[in-house]
């Protein structure tokens, strides 16, 4: 009995090996036209391949080399299918673990591409998932990637879903076929805006409908700086980047969002916004440097920092200097931002009893603006044009006389009359 159970195992140690030490024995490259025969029928596109190798890395491995589709509408630079138990057994009808690396398809080639997965032929091979590495969309101005995924197919053979997402977990995105176009899903945890000034997403999704033509994004939801977010918007690319949308904002924590800008002066409050923006570029990796934003603003039981509007009220020609706060109630406004100029139009500031009207324009971090401040004790009233100048983080103010009407009360400070 042992006998026969040694010499079956050196059989099968034998087959193994046999297997194993073949593709070094045959001429791979005579297989050729039968592999691109094969590889045409599953991506139902005329394929060509450079050559193909065997090794061992360290796991046995067959890789096809140089693989062009169509005349170059697509190109692949490794195909690697292991050499496993599965892929052994079922040879001719289905591969498992198959990695792809390099791939750069067109946009017409890469949106036909679960239609082609769809039509199915009677022999042909199914897949289990694909590992896409380094893979990218080529435009006519530029590249749309490279990024890594998982390409999921039904049993069928049809592409059920191609997942993405960033190395380290934050980003995750779903794509699958909807008829002629793709339907795409995206999710995100304390993501950071990858492109533009860092602002940061406690969550974030968006859902919509994808085309040759550019991205419908009919779904935007999110979670940033405290408050929520929701809007829709419109991705287009045929001749340039542009990026279209709304987007309404409500409870947002100013101060963190506001130091991204300025860690010196910011501003403190919840906030609530409308906003509508448009972003515009030849290339999409500079589509969020020069952004069109319109958006009207309400803030809440705040301050600005490191300007202090009374004790420059309370100054008149004499600078107050740098430092101190602003307190408000309330403040709204108007912000414009063109390119990488700010302009804060139609503010006004209310605080019991001191109120300010103004607007800032803000370019490359200096300030050039006007506010007209009123402070009301009584009988008494305090009213100047103060001149915002200087740079962001270390703001100047500057007024004239103040026009003083009333009397005011013996041993009170202007500051004393605001409390």
């Amino acid at each position: 009995m042992m006998k026969k159970t040694r010499t079956l195992l050196f059989c099968l140690l034998l087959f193994f090996v046999l297997i194993a030490c073949l593709p070094l024995l045959l001429p791979l490259n005579s297989y050729q036209p039968q592999l691109e025969k094969r590889l045409s029928a599953l991506l139902q596109a005329q394929v060509q391949l450079e050559n193909i190798q065997f090794s061992y890395q360290p796991l046995p491995v067959f890789t096809l080399n140089g693989v062009k589709m169509d005349e170059g509408a697509g190109k692949i630079e490794q195909i690697r299918i292991p050499l496993n138990f599965f892929n052994l057994f079922n040879y001719g009808k289905s591969l498992k673990n198959v990695e792809v690396v390099g791939v750069r398809l067109s946009p017409a080639f890469a949106f036909a591409l679960p239609k082609r997965f769809a039509a199915l032929e009677q022999d042909r091979i199914t897949l289990g998932d694909v590992l896409l590495t380094k893979a990218s969309i080529v435009l006519e101005q530029g590249e749309l990637g490279p990024i890594d995924g998982v390409m999921r197919f039904a049993k069928n053979g049809a592409m059920d879903d191609l997942q993405l997402a960033d190395k380290q977990g934050h980003l995750e995105v779903h794509i699958k076929p909807k008829g002629n176009n793709i339907g795409l899903t995206m999710q995100a945890t304390s993501w950071e805006l990858p492109l533009g000034y860092p602002i940061v997403f406690e969550k974030l999704y968006m859902s919509g409908e994808g085309s040759l033509a550019g991205l419908l994004i009919d779904d935007i939801r999110g979670e940033s700086y405290g408050g929520v977010l929701s809007g829709k918007a419109q991705l287009t690319w045929q001749n340039e980047w542009n990026l279209l949308g709304q987007l309404v904002l409500k409870g947002v924590h100013t101060e963190p969002l506001s130091k991204i800008f300025s860690p010196a002066t910011f501003v403190v409050g919840r906030m609530d916004a409308e906003a509508n923006f448009m972003y515009r570029a030849a290339d999409y990796l500079k589509l969020f440097a020069y952004p069109s934003v319109d958006a009207r603003f309400l803030l809440r039981d705040g301050a600005v920092r490191n300007m202090d509007l009374v004790a420059q009220l309370r100054a008149g020609e004499t600078p107050a200097g740098r430092g101190g706060q602003t307190r408000f109630d309330t403040l709204k406004g108007k912000m414009v931002i063109r390119d990488r100029a700010v302009q804060l139009q139609s503010m006004v500031l209310e605080a019991g009893k001191f109120n300010a009207q103004g607007a800032v324009q803000i370019v490359e971090g200096r300030l050039n603006g006007s506010v007209s401040g009123r402070l009301q004790a009584g009988v008494l009233a305090i009213a100047n044009q103060i001149r915002l100048s200087g740079e962001l983080s270390k703001p100047a103010l500057n007024s004239g006389n103040a026009a003083r009407t009333g009397e005011q009360p013996p041993g009170l400070s202007v500051t004393e009359l605001l409390q």
